[in-house]
């Protein structure tokens, strides 16, 4: 009796151990699987090849911040349609334009498309990220705002919910979030930049160029001054910038060089770039139209554009894809293929003749 009973608890223990390791051996399989699905995926992304359903029901990242915000492949491939959707609903040829993403070369002016793309979406998820550090937040009730005042301009909801469907497969919700949203947080950013860390800067910039405005009046040779201090990107040959129509000058500084006199000099001008102090060396007419030749001495606010490519470069990004690397160094996303970034850039220098690299 004591043999039976222990040669029945041996049996049990058998069978245990043989659904254990079955459950194992099942397991392994699945993680296997799973393992060898997920290399498919980031080896060979491709909407082609891969379902657009499994990318926009799984969770799978292309891109990591600071790891802890993601891009997946999936807002990525639907981005990346609603581009050739665009392009594929307009009428190019009274313009001369051509294009077509199913020949070798239209696939790889594709990719051009998707490189942009994920540079964008990397910019929009940064400044997202920067502006939340700084106690920034954009309400869902900001942005419904936002939209509806949108809607107001451009004709009532039916119409551009319509426009957006024909144009990129997009409902107004995605117009909220993939262009309100990203827009407020970027202009809040601005504003944050030049009332805190760009606001000393700025004060500076205009301090000084008061100062050298001081220097002309007492006689200060122009052209030398320029030599010396201005920061615009024509100091070295006195900060002559050329011949430029009325209708060419910026908005911000036309009322105010048209005003001077031939051979006079502005007062201290305030523009989005920075501070002007404008010359007009000559005048005459070009196409009808009176043109002036302008000297300037410059002396620049901080930029928005910079200072976010500087923090962009200082964060963490990973980008998971095998197409494609990120450039720490430049702050953006490159193509690991030497022969691409050869077609790119020869493509970008035809661009005018192709419009499926004419910017959005």
């Amino acid at each position: 009796m004591v043999m039976k009973a222990k040669n029945k608890s041996e049996e049990k223990k058998v069978e245990k151990i043989k659904v254990t390791t079955l459950l194992y051996g099942i397991g392994a399989f699945i993680l296997t699987l799973l393992l060898i699905g997920i290399i498919f995926i980031y080896r060979f992304n491709n909407p082609n090849k891969i379902p657009n359903y499994i990318y926009n029901r799984v969770f799978f990242p292309a891109v990591a911040i600071e790891g802890t915000n993601f891009i997946s492949i999936g807002s990525i491939n639907q981005n990346l349609m609603s581009i050739r959707r665009f392009y594929e609903n307009q009428d190019f040829s009274s313009l001369g334009l051509r294009f077509d993403f199913n020949t070798d070369d239209g696939k790889k002016r594709l990719k051009i498309r998707e490189k942009e793309l994920i540079n964008k979406m990397i910019e929009d998820s940064a400044v997202e990220i920067l502006a939340q550090e700084r106690g920034i937040n954009i309400s869902k009730k900001t942005v419904k705002d936002n939209v509806d005042r949108k809607m107001d301009e451009y004709g009532n909801r039916e119409i551009v919910g319509e426009n957006l469907d024909n144009l990129y497969d997009w409902t107004i919700d995605d117009f909220k979030d993939k262009i309100v949203r990203p827009s407020l947080y970027k202009d809040a950013l601005e504003k944050w930049l030049a009332e805190n860390e760009g606001k000393e800067k700025n004060d500076k910039a205009k301090k000084t160029a008061q100062n050298t405005l001081e220097k002309l009046k007492q006689k200060g040779d122009f052209e030398k001054i320029a030599q010396e201090i201005s920061e615009g990107g024509t100091a070295d040959t006195g900060g002559k910038l050329g011949w430029f129509r009325e209708d060419q000058v910026s908005l911000e500084i036309k009322d105010s060089v048209i005003d001077i006199e031939k051979g006079k000099f502005s007062d201290v001008l305030e523009s989005k770039m920075g501070y002007h102090i404008i010359k007009v060396d000559n005048t005459r007419e070009i196409d009808g139209k009176k043109a002036y030749e302008i000297s300037q001495i410059f002396f620049p606010k901080v930029s928005f554009a910079n200072w976010l490519d500087g923090k962009i470069k200082d964060m963490k990004i990973s980008v998971l894809l095998a197409d494609y690397q990120w450039d720490k160094e430049k702050g953006f996303v490159r193509f690991k293929d030497k022969n691409m970034e050869k077609f790119e850039e020869e493509s970008l220098k035809r661009a005018e003749k192709d419009a499926s690299l004419i910017a959005l």
